[in-house]
């Protein structure tokens, strides 16, 4: 039933959708109640209770009685406001709606605490306080503030100085952790949304998002990157919102050069200019005297759109600055609220970005324009040291050469674009600093699992990205790596070089997973050893990646205990022969892989070991061409003669042994012409024999010249 038209009413309306730190509608119901019974005189009308307002798509419009209706007792009431959320905290506040505005909106009239208390018809006025004499009529004030326990504090001024009570924003509050440097203090807003149900026409500004329906008049001007609406290979697109159509459409300021649909939509306030300040304070902190500062993200996912920074010898977003090798190590932490490593679920349509999200929206025009800055600057990063850059400063990293700074990035997770010829920056370049601490991190572009986005791996070899590249051989012996997810879409998963030992790590849809260096851009050759306990490399071109020759031509030196793979032809290749030639170390294998597909593309130094089998024996009843897995091979020769190939003997770290089970002549033979050796022999020869029931070992062997077989 409607009002009578003489009681004064507020129509009370959501103003924008209520919606969570997402951006994604608040769901449920409001109840507004006033008090249990009211009288309007005037109008013979009696009311009381509460009225049930439901959200639809975050907003609701409801009409009440105006709390100070005339001829209205009691009067000058307020309305309880008590939220029923289904996916927020539930609150209750207070509201007063006043005649004089007709019409209102929720955030403009709420009232943190409450105003009034039970209500009654019947009053006695004389226990009442005026409201006009603003609690002048109190009989005794000192009595009261007693009564209410505020103490001294309620007599005190509100300032920053002693003697003061402190504000919300008072600096005394911080200065407990001086050291900590909270982004959002800078101005920064994780509220970035991903959805993947964006549209966009080529030469068209708008982007529609029909059914996650996200947008809202406070999007324009935010930064917005639509995948796969980018030139080919480049793939991504960005711009900003220039005008808001609908929940469902924005404009664009600038039209996409390519058409898609049910596109990965990434939007929000762009952070870089708050994030490289909160960076920039801790580095002050750094420079007066101290040598730990913290760079603290609170939850969220926080856009950083803006452009590399050289000034700091390296090549960044967010650059570290130079320090002296003759003074203290500096500590710059960038740290997240909690574990950013999270590994995506293989049918979730949106990238992983919980916890602590930096996402950049940097990516190259083309792969020429790469590799001209990475000449010039250097490997970008989102987090840069100074690194291996010529034009930029002094080449740090190269020839033993360092800043001396330990980076630590613990608890984050990095965002960067998808592109298809892997032409994004990377999260982490590290070259330059001489050590660095990575724990609880996960580094990914903005491609997803179900489509077309990690299909071909191979392609991301058209462009030189590296996902995080780790201190330059010939540092400060402390580059410690602990549970880190590379989650696809760059050329290389992670350059680590001597000293480097990594407890978990995990690199999917790389064109290259794990790529040890023994030199790289100018550095000294590595000396020393690096150690790796678990790595699931999958979806990889190639699984291990050697960049470079170690000191002297020998390493890197690379030991890794398990390396999970799901892979039919699990390949192990370097930039160089040499590179290849110089490696050295063990390589147990582990996971769904097919030996038979096991290649090393050139020969190496490397041991591979099979983790699935408890000893490396096989039998074989045709010709065989020894693997790199093998150690024993059995060879029934009993349905006639077989031979067995050996591989390149060119820096090959295994034995053989060729036994005939049989009762026909096993002939063992070599490839590219190489000799074997028999024992006590000068003379070799290209092949031997091993009767029924012998067997003979086989060792690879430089003699100065050349490398052959030695039968022992």
């Amino acid at each position: 039933m409607p009002l009578p038209a003489g009681v004064e009413k507020v129509t009370v309306s959501s103003g924008v959708p209520l919606t969570l730190p997402d951006g994604r509608w608040i769901e449920g119901k409001l109840i507004i109640t006033g008090p249990d019974l009211v009288t309007v005189s005037e109008d013979d009308f009696t009311f009381g209770g509460g009225v049930s307002v439901p959200l639809v798509d975050g907003e609701f419009s409801v009409r009440l009685v105006a709390t100070d209706a005339s001829g209205m007792s009691p009067h000058d009431w307020t309305y309880t406001v008590t939220s029923k959320f289904t996916n927020a905290p539930n609150w209750v506040r207070y509201i007063s709606l006043p005649k004089a505005n007709a019409s209102v909106k929720l955030d403009d009239v709420l009232v943190p605490d409450p105003v009034a208390g039970e209500y009654s018809v019947l009053v006695n006025g004389d226990t009442l306080l005026a409201k006009a004499a603003n609690l002048s009529d109190l009989l005794n004030t000192a009595e009261a503030r007693d009564n209410l326990e505020l103490g001294e504090a309620a007599t005190l001024d509100v300032g920053t100085e002693a003697g003061t009570v402190a504000a919300g924003d008072d600096p005394r509050f911080a200065q407990s952790k001086p050291w900590v440097f909270d982004v959002t203090t800078y101005g920064a807003v994780g509220d970035a949304v991903l959805v993947y149900d964006g549209q966009v026409t080529i030469n068209v500004p708008t982007l529609t998002c029909s059914t996650s329906a996200r947008f809202h008049a406070g999007l324009v001007g935010k930064s917005v990157l639509v995948q796969g609406a980018g030139t080919f290979g480049v793939t991504a697109f960005k711009t900003t919102f220039a005008a808001y159509n609908s929940p469902t459409s924005m404009a664009l300021a600038a039209a996409p050069p390519t058409s898609i649909t049910n596109a990965v939509v990434v939007f929000g306030t762009n952070n870089y200019t708050a994030v490289r300040a909160a960076t920039a304070a801790a580095e002050a902190y750094l420079a007066a005297a101290h040598t730990t500062a913290e760079v603290y993200s609170p939850p969220g996912a926080y856009i950083l759109d803006g452009p590399l920074d050289t000034s700091k010898s390296g090549n960044g977003q967010v650059p570290i600055s130079v320090y002296p090798t003759t003074g203290v190590k500096k500590i710059p932490h960038f740290r997240g609220a909690v574990s950013g490593a999270g590994v995506r679920h293989w049918e979730q349509k949106v990238p992983q970005y919980g916890g602590s999200c930096w996402i950049s929206f940097g990516f190259y025009a083309s792969s020429g324009a790469q590799l001209a800055d990475i000449n010039a600057n250097g490997n970008p990063g989102i987090i840069s040291a100074p690194n291996e850059g010529t034009s930029n400063g002094l080449a740090y990293g190269a020839a033993a050469r360092f800043s001396n700074v330990m980076p630590m990035i613990t608890d984050m997770a990095f965002l960067l674009p998808h592109t298809a010829f892997g032409i994004s920056y990377g999260a982490l370049n590290l070259f330059g600093a001489a050590n660095a601490h990575v724990e609880n991190v996960s580094i990914s572009t903005l491609g997803v699992v179900p489509g077309t986005d990690y299909q071909s791996p191979g392609v991301f070899g058209t462009g030189l990205s590296i996902a995080a590249l780790m201190p330059a051989p010939g540092n400060n012996d402390l580059t410690l790596i602990r549970n880190l997810s590379i989650q696809g879409g760059f050329t290389y998963g992670i350059f680590f070089s001597e000293h480097t030992v990594i407890d978990r790590i995990m690199v999917l849809y790389c064109w290259a997973g794990l790529c040890p260096v023994g030199t790289y851009a100018g550095s000294v050759g590595a000396a020393h050893p690096m150690k790796v306990s678990t790595a699931s490399i999958e979806q990889c071109t190639r699984q291990v990646y050697f960049i470079g020759v170690g000191s002297q031509g020998v390493g890197p030196r690379v030991d890794i205990d398990q390396l999970q793979t799901e892979s039919g032809t699990p390949t192990f290749d370097g930039n160089s022969t040499a590179a290849l030639a110089g490696a050295e170390g063990r390589i147990t294998l582990t996971g769904l892989f097919t030996r038979s597909g096991v290649t090393v593309v050139q020969p190496s130094g490397i041991e591979l070991i099979d983790g699935q089998a408890p000893r490396a024996i096989v039998r074989r009843t045709a010709n065989y061409t020894a693997s790199p897995l093998d150690r024993t091979v059995l060879m029934d020769t009993t349905s006639g003669p077989l031979t067995l190939t050996l591989p390149n003997a060119d820096y090959n770290a295994v034995e053989y042994v060729a036994k005939n089970t049989g009762t026909g002549t096993l002939t063992v033979a070599t490839t590219a012409g190489q000799l074997i050796y028999p024992t006590g022999t000068a003379t070799g020869s290209t092949t031997t024999t091993v009767s029924a029931g012998n067997f003979a070992r086989f060792q690879a062997v430089y003699n100065g010249t050349a490398w052959a077989w030695y039968q022992v």
